[in-house]
């Protein structure tokens, strides 16, 4: 017998074959699935208190190679999440971007981060225009959410730069026990 579904697996047509055709390539980057290598990198981001600072706080190398495989594993086995971003001249793996599910309810989350030497080149805003665009192409979803703490200006400017549009706050398990969503919904971008 085969297991229920979860409401963003039933959303997001899992169990249907529907898959994100990886890697997503856009002028300057590629978006594409982890792989072991990715962890000393990736290590690099995870241990930098600035970079990480509104999401979650420093890893350990150790940490920092289990979130590569279980985001990695994660992908292959639904066949959409979270991507790591790679430059495209150097493959070099510079953070992660791409759709998930949001904890504890059913809608579909925008992540992104990436290490603090490629802040301000724009990096942020085209892996995550090509994130919505494979999941509003690909996947049964009517919107698209992030989660932002207020002090995050940087990743509120890439949200409003998407369209996206803050809906007010939310409570839950964040450190600073207060977040900001915004949305945007399928009808408003532009595939």
């Amino acid at each position: 017998m085969r297991p229920a579904l979860s409401s963003v697996e039933a959303l997001c047509g899992a169990g249907t074959g529907t898959r994100l055709p990886v890697p997503v390539v856009t002028q300057r980057l590629t978006l594409r699935t982890f792989q072991e290598d990715d962890a000393d990198s990736f290590s690099e981001l995870m241990s930098d208190a600035d970079a990480t600072k509104y999401i979650g706080g420093t890893k350990s190398r150790s940490a920092a190679a289990d979130s590569v495989r279980y985001m990695r594993d994660a992908f292959i086995s639904r066949g959409w999440g979270t991507l790591a971003v790679a430059l495209s001249d150097s493959r070099e793996c510079i953070g992660y971007c791409g759709v998930r599910p949001l904890l504890n309810t059913p809608d579909v989350e925008l992540a992104f981060a990436l290490k603090r030497s490629v802040w301000n080149r724009g990096y942020a805003t085209e892996a995550a225009e090509a994130s919505l665009d494979v999941a509003f192409k690909y996947l049964s979803v009517d919107r698209v959410v992030a989660t932002v703490y207020p002090e995050n200006l940087a990743s509120i400017r890439v949200l409003t730069k998407l369209g996206m549009l803050r809906q007010g706050p939310i409570f839950g398990a964040w450190p600073n026990n207060t977040a900001l969503i915004y949305s945007l919904g399928r009808t408003a971008w532009r595939i």
